[in-house]
C-alpha cells in the first residue's frame, strides 16, 4: 500500500490508512520551531503550541470533558525543527478530530487573565536555572555554537513576557500558511473521512504567502574540526555525554538510522553489552540521533561513578573500534529494523510520526511500504562500517562531563579519546 496524497487551499493531506484496525491518528505537523526563531522571539513557538490547547478550551465548553468522553486524545509537542499536534481515538470520531485540528487555524482570542496564566505555567516548565546546570545544556552549546540549533525550544522567561496576542496570533498566521503545514492520517479512516477533511480544510483562512523555512544548519567552524578539548561543569554526581558530528548528505537515507540501532537500540545494543551488561560500569543511558537535512549529532549520555570515569571513556572508545572494526552481528540490528518497522501497522500514532518525519520534514529517503526494506533500509554491513569510520572520529568528538572538577582528569580523559 502507497501512501496518498491531497493538496487542498495550499495544504497537504498524507495518509496511509488500515482499516482492519479500531482506532485512527490525525496529526498536524508545522514547520516552525527555534531553529527558525530570532533570539528577540526564542520560544515562541512552544508559546504558539500552549496557547492552542487554551484557545481550543474556550471554544469548547468543558472541553477536556468533551474529549474524555469521546475516547479522545489530544496532544501537542514542539521540536527545534517543526510543531506536531495530534489527534487519536476511534475510528467513529474522525470528524469531531478534523474539528479539533482545523480549529488550531482560528485567531488566538484570550482574555489577558487567560493570556497570563498560561505563559505562567510555561514559564513553571522551563526551571532557566536548572536547564543552565545542566549537561544537556553544556553539551549543546559545545556542539551548536553560533548556530540556528543552539537556541532552546523552550526559550527564556524574558522573552515570553515581551510576547503579545497580537504578535503570537502573526505568528500563527505565519507558520499556519501555503505549504509549511500539513496533516497525516493513518489507521481506520475511510476515504470519506478523508474528504469530509478536505472540505473543512478547502474552507480555512490560510495564508497563500509561504515564510521558507528550510531544515538546515549554519555550521559553526568547529563542526567536523573539534579540538579535542572536553567541556566540565561541577556537580555532586557524576555524568558523561559523548556526541559525533554528522554529515548527512554522504550517506544514504537509513545509514545513520541502522548505525544509531547497532549501538543503542535494545539489550543486543553494543552500549549495553560494552557499558552495562558484559561490563557493569553504568545501569541506563539516553541517547539521541538529531539530524536536519544537512548535519546531524548522534551522542548518548549516561550517569558513572567518579572513580570510572577513565574506565568509562576507555570502553566508549573500545566500542566504537569495535563498530568501525566490523566486529558486531549487524543482521541482528537490521531484521530488529524491520520488524519494529511492520509491527507500527498496529500502531497508528507511531506510523503517523514516522510517515511524517522521514516522509515529509527530514530530506531523506521516504519509507516505501512495498518494498522489502521499506525503501530506507536496503543497506549492506560494509555501508554502515563505512559510515561508522568516517563519523567516530577524534575530530567529530564532543565530550562533556558533569561532576565533581577535583576529581575528573581532563588530560587522561583527553588521552584516551586521541586514540579513537
Amino acid at each position: 500500500m502507497q501512501e496518498q496524497e491531497l493538496y487542498i487551499n495550499g495544504t497537504r493531506i498524507y495518509s496511509l490508512t488500515n482499516h482492519n484496525l479500531h482506532s485512527f491518528c490525525l496529526s498536524l505537523y508545522i514547520r516552525a520551531g527555534s531553529i527558525f526563531e530570532d533570539i528577540t522571539e526564542n520560544g515562541i513557538s512552544h508559546l504558539f503550541e500552549h496557547m492552542v490547547f487554551r484557545n481550543l478550551k474556550n471554544k469548547y465548553e468543558n472541553f477536556y470533558h468533551v474529549m474524555a468522553k469521546r475516547g479522545i486524545d489530544f496532544e501537542g509537542c514542539t521540536y527545534k525543527e517543526f510543531i506536531m499536534f495530534t489527534v487519536t481515538g476511534p475510528s467513529y470520531e474522525f470528524d469531531f478530530a478534523c474539528d479539533i485540528l482545523c480549529g488550531i487555524f482560528d485567531e488566538i482570542v484570550l482574555d489577558p487573565c487567560a493570556f497570563a496564566s498560561e505563559k505562567k505555567r510555561i514559564k513553571a516548565e522551563m526551571r532557566e536555572r536548572d536547564e543552565r546546570n545542566s549537561l544537556h545544556y553544556l553539551f549543546n552549546k559545545a556542539v551548536w555554537h553560533d548556530t540556528e540549533a543552539e537556541k532552546t525550544i523552550l526559550g527564556y522567561c524574558s522573552v515570553i513576557d515581551r510576547i503579545s496576542l497580537r504578535k503570537l496570533n502573526e505568528f500563527g498566521r505565519k507558520i499556519l500558511s501555503r505549504d509549511n503545514c500539513f496533516f497525516y492520517v493513518t489507521g481506520n479512516a475511510s476515504d470519506e473521512d478523508i474528504g469530509r477533511l478536505g472540505r473543512k480544510v478547502e474552507a480555512l483562512d490560510i495564508s497563500q504567502t509561504s515564510p521558507g523555512f528550510a531544515n538546515t544548519i549554519t555550521l559553526n567552524r568547529d563542526f567536523f574540526h573539534r579540538d579535542g578539548n572536553i567541556k566540565v561543569k561541577n556537580g555532586y554526581w557524576h555524568y558523561i555525554k559523548v556526541g559525533f558530528d554528522i554529515d548527512r548528505k554522504k550517506y544514504f537515507g537509513g545509514i545513520p538510522d541502522l548505525l544509531y540501532d547497532v549501538l543503542f537500540t535494545g539489550e543486543k545494543s553494543l552500549v549495553y553489552e560494552y557499558l552495562s551488561e558484559n561490563n557493569p560500569i553504568i545501569y541506563s543511558y539516553d541517547s539521541t540521533l538529531e539530524q536536519y537535512d544537512n548535519v546531524g549529532n548522534m551522542n548518548f549520555n549516561f550517569e558513572v561513578d567518579s572513580g570510572k570515569l577513565n574506565d568509562a571513556v576507555g570502553a566508549v572508545v573500545e566500542l566504537l573500534g569495535t563498530v568501525k572494526t566490523g566486529r558486531f552481528d549487524y543482521e541482528s540490528s537490521l531484521l530488529s529494523k524491520l520488524h519494529c518497522d511492520e509491527l507500527e501497522w498496529d500502531n497508528p500514532e507511531n506510523l503517523n510520526f514516522s510517515l511524517a518525519y522521514y516522509n515529509h520534514i527530514l530530506d531523506t529517503v521516504p519509507y516505501d511500504h512495498s518494498d522489502k526494506y521499506y525503501g530506507r533500509y536496503n543497506v549492506t554491513k560494509d555501508e554502515v562500517v563505512a559510515a561508522a569510520r568516517d563519523i567516530f572520529r577524534p575530530e567529530n568528538m564532543t565530550v562533556s562531563v558533569k561532576g565533581n572538577k577535583r576529581k575528573v582528569d581532563v588530560g587522561a580523559i583527553e588521552e584516551i579519546m586521541k586514540t579513537l
